[in-house]
């Protein structure tokens, strides 16, 4: 099974924290050093009284101190450096999955994936993970108790084994509570989106009170256990530091009773060794449960942004495909919106198809809610269809690279969604401008007036959403954008709800000049005065296309259906035939108005 995305990313950092494990050996291995010390001093010097021994032994002492500390330093260092190759391998790939996963979800908690991914990333460098790594090198200081005394090692084996239980059930029982805690953490963060991106209707019509009282209830949930796991990490803390001063005194009572018996080497010097030793084998526990939090909130963050990874995963071909000439070919297209809990929710769209070649201009029209918005948004591959393709050039617009297809569609949708930056990058998209292009579009859609009266020109910083700019001009400008480049297919969906006379006109100027060079257009609009550019006209209901065909046909094919559905009353003998045509049409005078002169 392959790796994900996470995975490959933390596989590929494993190398640095070998070599961190192997200094870390050394360090540990180091940490003998005062009690060797002790015993030389005690044994050696105390002796022998000799100055220039104790000299030397300290020298040769701080000397290790000091090597040790180099080698810490280059441990710490190595795991800063893992962590910082395991952020610039995955950021794009997990700004990229966020931006899927609230593409498909409005309320989607967007900025708890990148709390997560930090969370995660902090944590390949907390003191918790070195205290983990340093785990395994208890057994140097086991095996140099044991050295010292058999006793002495079993003894502290007893009571580490006890330790562990006690931490590994406390563990459960906080991982548990932490679970239920980022459930409702969840819950109330998402709620609280909701409501304040509908923060003018919940103030100006007295619901704040009643939402809030809502809120409170997933807050004070998610606070009860939070403190519930808090307060059994402390509890699992002071019983780790109880056992660890228990022991180390243990110990050193042990070692006092062998010292009285003789059988240990050495004396008090050991005796005192052993209680140090003794202690360095709770350390790294100690740091653990210390640190219990980092690693659990760690765990819960791995396990977040690994389901967020296998759901959305841009997708990309295997090779780069040739830019699209022009040609659309919608086949037996279907889409369902998916609804939670619900396997087979029904369908939205309902075999939709129609094929344009280069140049051809599309005009789809019809009431609302009939799916016009829908299947713009499966024409440029945000949506994957339940059922059927949408192709450019024969391939499927869904799978092909959005960055590599991108620069090649434009793209208007309903509500603009301009972006905080300059003019020129938002019609530029944000890429390196060019301003032969740039300037090509300003001139097809006549923008020279309206750059001229901002303060800076195609320099102005727009505010977020274009916030300084009226709606035909941002109107004008997410046109731009759409046009920007030459794109060979582009999708408008109500190009002229925000514009004047002129804005229009010079939309209409532009499609025909694009047109003219083999753009191909698929425009949703509902006036008639764009059906001498179109070469087809599409009629939507109900999700359903329900006439397609050359505009003038489509037309004569609605009068002919109202005409039919305002005749005479119908005798018995034709009420059969009657009913199966108003069932085939229906509200054909409502489809009229909607294609109608401005």
């Amino acid at each position: 099974m392959p790796h994900s995305a996470l995975k490959k990313s933390l596989l590929s950092i494993a190398p640095y924290y070998r070599s961190a494990m192997l200094l870390g050996f050394f360090t540990n291995l180091m940490l003998l050093a005062p009690s060797w010390y002790m015993l030389e001093v005690y044994d050696r010097v105390i002796n022998s009284r000799n100055t220039t021994t104790l000299a030397m032994l300290t020298l040769l002492v701080v000397f290790i101190y000091i090597v040790m500390e180099c080698l810490e330093w280059a441990r710490k260092k190595l795991i800063a450096e893992a962590s910082l190759k395991f952020e610039n391998q995955l950021s794009q790939t997990i700004f990229d999955a966020a931006f899927l996963a609230k593409l498909k979800a409005f309320n989607f908690p967007i900025q708890q994936v990148f709390t997560d991914f930090k969370t995660l990333k902090e944590s390949l460098y907390s003191p918790a993970l070195i205290g983990l790594m340093d785990v395994p090198f208890c057994l140097i200081f086991i095996v140099a108790l044991f050295f010292i005394h058999p006793m002495l090692g079993f003894f502290t084996l007893a009571a580490l084994a006890i330790q562990v239980v006690i931490i590994l059930m406390n563990q459960t029982r906080i991982y548990k509570q932490m679970q239920l805690a980022n459930q409702f953490a969840f819950e109330a963060q998402n709620y609280f989106t909701t409501v304040t991106n509908k923060a003018e209707v919940v103030k100006s019509m007295g619901m704040l009170q009643a939402i809030g009282q809502r809120w409170q209830t997933k807050q004070q949930a998610f606070l009860f256990h939070q403190s519930q796991a808090s307060e059994i990490a402390s509890k699992s803390a002071t019983t780790s530091k109880f056992l660890q001063t228990i022991q180390t005194s243990l110990v050193l009572g042990l070692g006092c009773y062998l010292v009285i018996h003789n059988a240990l080497p050495y004396g008090g010097a050991m005796m005192i060794i052993a209680s140090i030793l003794a202690a360095r084998v709770f350390s790294p526990f100690v740091q653990l449960v210390s640190q219990w939090r980092v690693l659990a909130d760690a765990q819960e963050a791995y396990g977040r942004l690994e389901n967020l990874l296998a759901q959305y995963s841009d997708n990309k071909t295997g090779m780069p495909l040739p830019p699209p000439t022009g040609e659309v070919s919608v086949e037996a297209l279907n889409y369902a919106v998916p609804l939670e809990g619900r396997q087979n929710p029904e369908l939205f769209l309902k075999n939709i198809q129609f094929k344009l070649n280069a140049g051809n201009v599309l005009v789809i029209a019809g009431p609302s809610a009939s799916g016009k918005t829908t299947l713009s948004k499966l024409l440029v591959g945000l949506h994957q269809p339940t059922g059927g393709k949408v192709r450019f050039n024969g391939v499927d617009a869904f799978k092909w690279n959005k960055a590599e297809l991108g620069q090649h569609i434009g793209y208007l949708p309903q509500s603009i969604e301009l972006i905080n930056g300059t003019l020129a990058e938002n019609i530029a998209r944000f890429n390196e401008i060019d301003d032969e292009k740039l300037n090509h579009v300003i001139d097809l859609l006549n923008l020279n007036d309206l750059i001229a009266d901002l303060p800076e020109g195609v320099n102005t910083q727009i505010g977020q959403d274009g916030a300084f700019l009226s709606g035909g001009r941002r109107q004008l400008i997410g046109l731009a954008r759409a046009i920007y480049g030459n794109p060979k297919i582009v999708i408008l969906d109500e190009p002229n709800a925000n514009l004047d006379e002129m804005g229009d006109k010079a939309l209409h100027a532009m499609i025909a000049s694009l047109k003219a060079q083999g753009t191909t257009f698929i425009i949703i609009s509902h006036l008639q005065q764009i059906l001498h550019l179109a070469d087809y006209l599409m009629i939507m209901m109900n999700g359903q296309m329900i006439r397609y065909g050359k505009p003038a046909e489509v037309m004569a094919s609605l009068q002919a259906a109202q005409s039919q559905s305002t005749s005479v009353q119908p005798t018995s003998t034709q009420a059969t035939s009657t009913q199966a045509s108003q069932t085939e049409l229906p509200q054909t005078a409502a489809l009229q108005e909607e294609v109608q002169p401005a």
